[in-house]
């Protein structure tokens, strides 16, 4: 049982830098200091977390690659999505240069 991820796993936000600390002594680890406002775990519920957090990882964030891919992605999607909408503005002024120019008598309409 790794400790450190078991507490992670029940306590994503707890910090080990501030929320609790760690120690070997060279036969098992434990907790030797435990800061968060709720009680210390026992050790039948590290081993229960511990189980937990095997059966059910926490989410992995996607590979450094994979990440730029997505954003590559997106940002073509969008670039598309604004190249459309200027397409469709360019003809709506079209439309209305052409109407403009209808009223003032100089067009062929």
């Amino acid at each position: 049982m790794i400790l450190y991820e078991a507490i992670k796993y029940k306590y994503p936000n707890a910090d080990p830098q501030k929320d609790f600390e760690l120690r070997n002594d060279g036969a098992d680890s434990y907790i030797d200091e435990w800061y968060l406002d709720v009680p210390k775990p026992t050790e039948e519920e590290l081993k229960k977390w511990w189980e937990e957090s095997q059966a059910n990882p926490r989410y992995q964030p996607p590979l450094p690659l994979d990440y730029l891919a997505q954003e590559v992605a997106k940002e073509k999607l969008m670039r598309k999505q604004l190249e459309h909408q200027c397409d469709l503005l360019s003809n709506e002024l079209k439309t209305l240069k052409n109407e403009i120019l209808f009223i003032k008598g100089e067009s062929d309409r």
